[in-house]
């Protein structure tokens, strides 16, 4: 066996294992950032409910606004919307802060998907045509966490308008 021959045969081993390994730890890299679509749900859902019942009153409309937008997002169904606004209630009964599950949206969900999030937001804060200052304060900090910019919101007067 000549020595050029032995070369390309190398080459190509070589070559065979190195995409071999970017094969293995794309596999890798997608297991990583696959995570169940329930976590994603309960996520959302401890935002929206904190975000919901920041003013101390969580309405029907909010309600409704929450149960669309998961729906929207994740095709949740009604019956399961329930589920998660118990569990994130007691979620957030015995919690400190949620900046855990926007970091879970923001390594999860594409920027599109996180701008949905932030649509949904100003949905719920409009809901009751009042716009608290916790509600504002609660949608900056999830616009924060999602990496998604902080812009003003529209009076509710003139969304009423359009």
């Amino acid at each position: 066996m000549s020595s050029n021959s032995l070369l390309n045969s190398i080459e190509t081993i070589f070559a065979k294992n190195n995409s071999a390994l970017q094969q293995a730890a794309a596999v890798v890299q997608n297991k990583k950032k696959s995570i169940p679509i329930k976590d994603l749900e309960l996520a959302l859902t401890v935002l929206l409910v904190e975000l919901a019942s920041c003013d101390q009153t969580f309405e029907p409309q909010e309600y409704n606004i929450l149960q669309n937008g998961l729906r929207r997002m994740f095709g949740t169904s009604k019956h399961h919307v329930q589920a998660l606004v118990n569990q994130a209630t007691v979620v957030l009964k015995n919690l400190r802060g949620t900046s855990r599950f926007g970091d879970i949206l923001k390594k999860n969900l594409d920027q599109k998907q996180r701008e949905a999030i932030l649509e949904i937001v100003e949905e719920i804060i409009s809901a009751d045509g009042v716009q608290d200052g916790f509600e504002i304060y609660t949608r900056n900090k999830i616009a924060t966490m999602l990496e998604l910019p902080v812009l003003p919101l529209k009076p509710a007067d003139e969304e009423e308008q359009n």
